[in-house]
């Protein structure tokens, strides 16, 4: 269900079971062995029969200069030299500035003037090409022809030329140059193997069975050809043949933990599931600690739904450094998405996030998601000692601290919240967002001079619009709330000014100013907008709805009311009152008294509902 490695080795049941391309893998291949060659220097030169002694036909000659041994470089053939020779002369000069000094620009300068000189002088062809193999495929398969025309035979101009056209995805003319090699070099099972790679890239992987049957028929099972045969075996839906292939690779190399992980996932596949278990064992004996084999092990256990051993065998995966943090964390929130899931298995889930934190304890993310974990728990306590423990930290972070004021808040411990709210702006100056924070705290727990003075305090500090925005909005809610309209409406008035869409403040200046029954229009209008910006807002739907109730548009006001409740999950006892004092302006006394009763049952002031409920009674 979830992979927790993504191995590269093509073998590899789960991963080739449905779509193997292997031009990636040959063309890099191709590329690697030549840029080995080349670094080595070990680039095959072909053995023509024309070729003298390198080092006695030209000798490299050097001078010291200030007690440094300095090359020389002859720009042109020496004069005594033959003329028939000067294109062998020039080709000689391009491998010195190869081999020795490791100039490959003066080289292929060499190497054209000897083609030059003569235009199938297939070394200078043949070497021009490899060096451009590394950057220019097109020009360098021109050159390669130009070599294999000199001599069709030449296995090295085959198999170059075979190469460009792998790497240049003619994959029929490639298949053509190795069936070629195989016929002149039969005996390299490379040959072999790259064959029917090109095979089954062009989509004949039937064809590359065949070939690999043939070499195995010649060199047994054998490294090179009987692992790309079972992933074969295994893409043309061959499995029986696979995983007897598998258990004859296991026989000739009972030390290769891949082949008994390979013949588990085989034998899973075709629902043995008992004797996939007797390979798995086999594998973890060899090393119970290998990523591969508790990868595929822990996949096989999610086929199966065993979530218990699934679960053993990711905590163990967890504490590996060699699955990356970001998969591990992708995993644990998948894992922990179902509630329900999260219930059944915590005390699994719990190892896991343990686990998680303490193989990764200086990242972020795995401390973040450990700690969301405990908090998710009900473990606020635990949760709040590790981010304390970070405030400290020498590169500090915004989250944690807004972590900590969370926690903090909800606690309702003020001089907590005090205390790192000082911390956070000494460590972080430039974030003032927690100066808004503070003064929050104060405005929702009602300490209205507390919360004025830190909003004030964030005022003048802060430069960004949009938070200075927000501040004015904050400030005008505390000045509301201790009996300063006017003051208010002033604030919320700046606050849109420089934040026209900020939803929270459209919605409080309209209300306020519908509760004292004061340009309701407007009120109309600032609440329209707010419910347009945040559609499916009970707070916001209540707003429209009881403004449309005072200008007397009752009809509408009942079905923006019943919008309103039908969207809040806390069936708010204000929600309940105004929908019946809406449903009495329309005459439907019956319900206007279930849900004014309902008002009082949750909490809503008794003497009100009383009031209202008595004129009912009134004939």
């Amino acid at each position: 269900m979830f992979r927790v490695v993504s191995r590269l080795r093509g073998t590899i049941i789960y991963s080739t079971i449905y779509a193997m391309r292997l031009g990636t893998v040959i063309r890099t291949l191709v590329v690697v062995a030549m840029l080995a060659m080349f670094s080595c220097r070990t680039l095959p030169v072909p053995d023509f029969s024309y070729l003298n002694d390198l080092s006695r036909a030209i000798p490299v000659r050097a001078k010291v200069v200030n007690n440094d041994i300095v090359f020389i470089h002859d720009s042109v053939p020496p004069s005594h030299y033959p003329a028939e020779d000067h294109a062998l002369w020039y080709y000689i000069e391009g491998l010195k500035a190869v081999r020795l000094w490791e100039d490959s620009a003066r080289a292929r300068e060499n190497y054209e003037k000897a083609l030059a000189i003569d235009s199938n002088y297939a070394p200078a062809a043949y070497h021009t090409a490899a060096m451009l193999m590394l950057n220019d495929n097109v020009e360098g398969e021109r050159y390669s022809r130009r070599a294999y025309r000199t001599d069709t035979n030449e296995v090295w101009f085959n198999s170059q030329l075979g190469r460009f056209q792998i790497l240049n995805e003619n994959y029929e003319e490639a298949i053509h140059f190795f069936n070629e090699m195989v016929r002149l070099q039969g005996h390299e099972p490379e040959n072999h193997r790259i064959l029917a790679m090109v095979y089954n890239e062009n989509e004949q992987p039937y064809s590359a069975i065949i070939v690999l049957d043939s070499a195995e028929r010649r060199f047994g099972v054998h490294p090179a050809i009987s692992p790309l045969k079972r992933q074969l075996l295994i893409k043309t839906g061959q499995y029986d043949r696979a995983l007897e292939l598998s258990e004859e690779l296991i026989a000739s190399d009972p030390y290769n933990i891949d082949n008994y992980v390979i013949a588990a996932e085989l034998c899973a596949h075709a629902k043995k599931d008992s004797l996939a278990m007797v390979h798995y064992e086999q594998a973890l004996a060899m090393d119970s600690t290998s990523v591969d084999v508790l990868g595929s092990l822990n996949e096989f256990y999610g086929r199966r739904g065993d979530q218990a051993n699934y679960l053993r065998t990711m905590v163990t995966l967890f504490g590996s450094r060699e699955v990356s943090l970001e998969r591990k964390i992708s995993i644990f929130k998948n894992l922990t998405r179902d509630i329900d899931y999260y219930k059944e298995y915590y005390s699994q889930l719990n190892r896991l996030a343990t686990t998680l934190y303490v193989t990764h304890p200086d990242d972020y993310e795995a401390l973040d998601c450990y700690t969301s974990h405990l908090i998710t728990t009900g473990d606020l306590d635990r949760a709040l000692e590790i981010y304390k423990s970070h405030a400290q930290d020498s590169l500090p972070r915004a989250e944690v601290f807004n972590t900590i004021l969370d926690i903090e808040s909800f606690k309702e411990r003020p001089d907590s919240v005090e205390h790192y709210t000082r911390l956070a702006m000494e460590r972080l100056p430039d974030h003032h967002e927690f100066l808004l924070r503070r003064g929050t705290y104060y405005l929702v727990n009602d300490k209205y001079s507390e919360a004025e003075r830190a909003l004030r305090d964030a005022l003048r500090k802060i430069k960004s619009d949009s938070l200075r925005g927000a501040t004015y909005g904050l400030i005008g809610d505390v000045q509301y709330a201790t009996e300063r309209p006017r003051a208010a409406f002033r604030s919320y008035s700046k606050a849109l000014r420089l934040l026209p869409d900020d939803a929270g403040v459209l919605n409080n200046y309209a209300y306020y100013l519908s509760e004292l029954d004061r340009d309701l229009e407007r009120a109309l209008e600032m609440s329209e907008r707010a419910i347009k910006i945040v559609p499916n807002n009970s707070t916001y739907l209540d707003t429209y709805a009881w403004i449309l109730y005072k200008l007397g548009r009752y009809d509408e006001a009942k079905r923006f009311m019943r919008q309103a409740i039908a969207l809040d999950p806390t069936q708010s006892e204000v929600l309940m009152c105004h929908y019946g004092d809406i449903l009495h302006a329309m005459g439907e006394n019956f319900m206007a008294r279930i849900y004014w009763e309902k008002a009082r049952d949750g909490g809503y002031d008794k003497t009100e509902i009383e009031s209202r409920l008595a004129k009912l009674k009134k004939p």
